[in-house]
């Protein structure tokens, strides 16, 4: 965890920035562009940030999204990270920005957050309850086109159905590093007085079946 990614050579921009670049009549209370009636979405983020990031580093976004159950990564929730550098050319050094997606940050909504302590056990036995977890009730503040909201996992199949090459990789890398040993090495790091036991099987079963369905989208294995 931590409270700033940034350091005294760096500074955030955020999302909301370059949408309004490319739409100027962009509502941030609506999350509609009002001229051409476009919701906030994939799409419109691409638009945004042609050409300072491509389509396979702005999909990450969703990925991580649709891994973590995440529902609020509204146009502040992410941004690009500016560094001051120095590039050395014949005649001396020149003062250059590197610019690259910054880390994904308030995550606050995702990972179950809402789910109360009390629920948890009827949540693990009760098939529907926790379906809605996995999907029924989990979508993305991003959207697809001008389908918005959408579910995470429709999502990634649009995502897959249109940009595979740009994106597999990186779903390869989820089924490699997200593993259970992986999630049980982050959670014995807590305390069960700040996560309690029951949430730690809850918070490791929802990861495991999330990345599984990403995993399954994508025709891979889904083997743990």
């Amino acid at each position: 965890m931590s409270y700033s990614f940034l350091n005294n050579t760096t500074s955030l921009v955020e999302g909301v920035e370059f949408i309004l670049g490319k739409y100027p009549y962009y509502d941030k209370d609506t999350l509609v562009d009002r001229y051409s009636g476009m919701p906030y979405s994939f799409q419109m983020i691409v638009e945004s940030m042609k050409p300072i990031l491509g389509i396979s580093t702005i999909a990450k976004i969703l990925l991580f999204d649709a891994l973590i159950g995440n529902s609020d990564r509204h146009h502040s929730n992410w941004g690009i990270i500016e560094t001051k550098a120095s590039l050395y050319v014949e005649k001396g050094l020149f003062p250059v920005n590197v610019i690259t997606l910054s880390p994904l940050y308030d995550n606050g909504s995702s990972l179950c957050s809402y789910i109360n302590e009390s629920d948890i056990e009827t949540i693990l036995k009760d098939k529907i309850r926790y379906e809605s977890i996995i999907n029924t009730k989990s979508k993305s503040a991003i959207g697809w086109n001008n389908l918005r909201p959408i579910r995470h996992f429709e999502l990634i199949k649009n995502l897959r159905n249109e940009y595979y090459d740009e994106t597999v990789n990186f779903v390869i890398n989820i089924k490699k590093n997200i593993t259970e040993q992986s999630i049980d090495t982050i959670l014995s790091n807590f305390d069960d007085n700040i996560i309690s036991s029951q949430m730690k099987k809850l918070l490791k079963k929802f990861i495991i079946d999330r990345r599984n369905r990403i995993i399954e989208i994508y025709n891979l294995d889904s083997e743990v």
